[in-house]
């Protein structure tokens, strides 16, 4: 299986670098005269110089800031054995409105030498939760300038490294949203991908884009329990849980630990065609629309010690915790081109992620989920082992590939400034602690209006839903729907 992982990663490596080799012979078209801005682009203009005030006349010094929101509504059908959380009834289907994300950043820039960058906001507000407390702080960094286009820094960050995909930013995306592994320890060992530490970043030989971190874990002193996708256990509480019969505390379980080591992160990538401007925040960008010609190769690791434990038995059958490495790495590409002469472009990536957690490690992820509870007029059998609502199993030990495609529509067929463009993106994972691979599509389509800055995106998404069958295996029962339409604005 890892064979076909990794030919198909890189059969779709080489498909990708094919049509970058004949994209390439477009490069003309950038070499013509410019011509005079038309409103709406001066409009994108406005949008993407934000609000900002110069602090000096050759404007190399300046604050800035940017607002943005998320606003989701969807419709979708639940896992087996969902009942309402408010009402209380068995429900197979559910839609919501939603605040995916609430955000506002400041930016401090002093002569491109020294960088100061916070952010704060609110994310997942559904009309179930509570939205009184939800407004934190995401980032809180400040750089300094080493050399050319090379930076130091420290604070709460996410120079996460790993892959392209794992420093995303929200606004930044090709599909509707990120598809979760990506984002591994988020909420668990993160605080929403942010970790505390060190970082630098830049480029070097011209062409090589480089970052590395090392942080501490942030891990709250919640307790946790021995569950799919739990949160952090120290070790006693693990031994603990296993005496008292507690039924996700089994030989060859694994979970994640409390624990305060350093970890190391780092991610590498080489740029043959347009050098990219860098992020002050990290955040990487999924989506050009095709306007832009890069051609990247990219590969990162992150590794934790000591940061799983699985349950083991000794020959006088007493429990103890054998400790567990992370170590995570990657492999990914990404294309964005202009296709003719009249706004058309493709966009085009692919990853692949190995996770080592341990033993059979799973994780599940349920995003705007609390308005799912378990019903408890059914029997154990008939519910869902990966959790109620729309909750999946999210990624654990074991291989992960996933591709995005996006073609965004010439003006000889969508005669606009305005972009639509549709995409897919499928995903493949061959996890431990499954009995079965899966296999999830997503396809959507985007609306940008004023590019990433003002953007409606609608997606349609088939997740796999798992149940034990009667044999006791854990494998995919069918695929359930889930509609989402988003409004992206941003200033």
């Amino acid at each position: 299986m890892n064979r076909f992982l990794l030919s198909t990663f890189f059969i779709t490596l080489f498909t990708v670098s094919s049509f970058a080799q004949l994209a390439d012979s477009t490069q003309s078209v950038a070499e013509m005269p410019k011509v005079e801005k038309t409103s709406y682009q001066k409009s994108v203009d406005v949008f993407k110089r934000g609000l900002r005030l110069d602090l000096n006349e050759s404007k190399t010094s300046y604050l800035k800031t940017i607002i943005g929101i998320q606003s989701w509504w969807r419709m979708g059908e639940t896992n087996p054995g969902t009942i309402n959380k408010l009402s209380e009834e068995p429900i197979s289907n559910f839609s919501d409105f939603s605040m995916r994300r609430i955000r506002t950043m400041f930016y401090a820039n002093i002569e491109n030498k020294y960088l100061l960058f916070a952010h704060f906001g609110a994310t997942s507000d559904g009309t179930y939760s509570n939205i009184y407390n939800n407004v934190y702080v995401h980032d809180f960094q400040g750089q300094m300038k080493v050399a050319e286009k090379n930076y130091i820094g420290a604070g709460i960050h996410f120079w996460q490294g790993l892959a392209r995909l794992s420093r995303v930013g929200s606004n930044n995306y090709l599909i509707l949203d990120n598809p979760g592994f990506n984002y591994p320890e988020v909420n668990r060992t993160d605080a929403i991908v942010r970790q505390m530490g060190v970082f630098g970043r830049g480029i070097v030989f011209k062409k090589l884009g480089w970052q590395m971190s090392i942080n501490k874990p942030i891990i709250s002193d919640d307790a946790g329990s021995p569950t799919v996708g739990g949160k952090p256990m120290s070790v006693n509480e693990m031994i603990d849980f296993a005496e008292a019969d507690h039924s996700g505390a089994t030989v060859g379980s694994t979970y994640l630990l409390k624990q305060t080591n350093y970890n190391y992160n780092g991610y590498y990538f080489w740029q043959f065609w347009d050098v990219e401007s860098q992020s002050v925040s990290g955040a990487s960008q999924m989506n050009y629309f095709g306007q832009k010609r890069v051609f990247n190769i990219g590969a990162g690791f992150q590794y934790q010690p000591g940061g799983t434990g699985t349950y083991r038995k000794n020959e006088f059958d007493e429990w103890y915790i054998e400790e567990n490495d992370i170590t995570k790495l990657a492999l990914d590409v990404f294309l964005s081109t202009p296709v003719g002469h009249n706004g058309g472009g493709f966009t085009g990536y692919a990853v692949y992620y190995n996770y080592q957690y341990g033993d059979n490690y799973l994780r599940t992820s349920n995003v705007l989920g609390g308005f799912a509870d378990v019903d408890p007029s059914v029997d154990p059998e008939d519910i869902s082992p990966q959790g109620v609502g729309f909750a999946q199993y999210s990624h654990g030990t074991g291989h992960i590939f996933h591709t995005e495609l996006a073609y965004t529509l010439p003006k000889t067929i969508y005669n606009s400034e305005k972009k639509i463009q549709p995409f897919v993106a499928f995903s493949y994972k061959n996890l431990e602690g499954l009995d079965e691979a899966s296999f999830q599509s997503d396809y959507g389509v985007n609306w940008a209006i004023i590019g990433q800055n003002v953007k409606l995106s609608a997606q349609y998404s088939l997740r796999p839903v798992y149940m034990i069958n009667n044999d006791g295996h854990n494998v995919v029962d069918h695929h359930a729907g889930l509609f989402v339409t988003q409004l992206q604005l941003r200033i």
